[in-house]
């Protein structure tokens, strides 16, 4: 119930400050900016405490706009992210295939023509051809998983740079907040210890002037 209450409260002071705003600019003629330096010579203590209050408001819903908007773009760079590596490990698998039959092709008409010379005299050409084939096979395999292994390194580099950016974002909004928070506490303060004051001499003066 006091939580309800000191929302409905602040919804009365936001509207009458606002109020207050419109008709000061039509009787001057001139729109008051809402981040004046000197608030007590256009405000009274409540007013610019609404101020400040709508003013840390409207950097709250900033903060988090932001905070929505890089989370939003984090996870489409992870989402591309993962799509290009499953793009690109498809178009590998395509040409390791390729590559496959296409050293397959070639090692079976080398064999082709190894039966066919060994049926007039016996030689080495088609043990070496045969051998050659799997050499050539491993060698592109140890590329391809060479280019793998550097290719997730670099993605895996790019996601750590953008958690490390979120990371510092989150800080200085959280920093940038707290400052806020701080220097409205500050000038609350300020201004209750010169409304009691204020009180206390008026205490005294009038003390003073019922001895007359």
């Amino acid at each position: 119930v006091k939580v309800k209450q000191i929302r409905d409260r602040l919804n009365l002071l936001k509207a009458r400050f606002k109020a207050t705003e419109q008709t000061s600019a039509v009787a001057s003629g001139v729109e008051e900016s809402l981040q004046a330096v000197n608030v007590q010579s256009h405000y009274s203590d409540a007013d610019g405490l609404v101020r400040e209050y709508m003013a840390l408001e409207r950097l709250h819903h900033d903060a988090k706009a932001a905070a929505k908007l890089s989370k939003e773009q984090k996870e489409e760079d992870l989402a591309q992210c993962a799509a290009n590596i499953v793009a690109e490990s498809c178009r590998r698998r395509a040409d390791r295939i390729d590559e496959t039959l296409s050293g397959d092709s070639s090692s079976s008409s080398e064999a082709e023509n190894a039966v066919s010379s060994a049926e007039s005299v016996e030689t080495r050409p088609s043990v070496v051809a045969a051998q050659s084939a799997p050499k050539r096979s491993n060698a592109f395999l140890s590329d391809v998983k060479r280019q793998e292994r550097r290719y997730k390194e670099q993605m895996e580099l790019r996601v750590r740079e953008l958690e490390q950016n979120q990371k510092q974002f989150e800080e200085r909004l959280a920093f940038e907040k707290r400052q806020s928070e701080d220097r409205l506490l500050f000038e609350s303060r300020v201004q209750s210890s010169n409304r009691d004051m204020i009180l206390e001499c008026a205490k005294i003066f009038g003390a003073a002037l019922s001895k007359k």
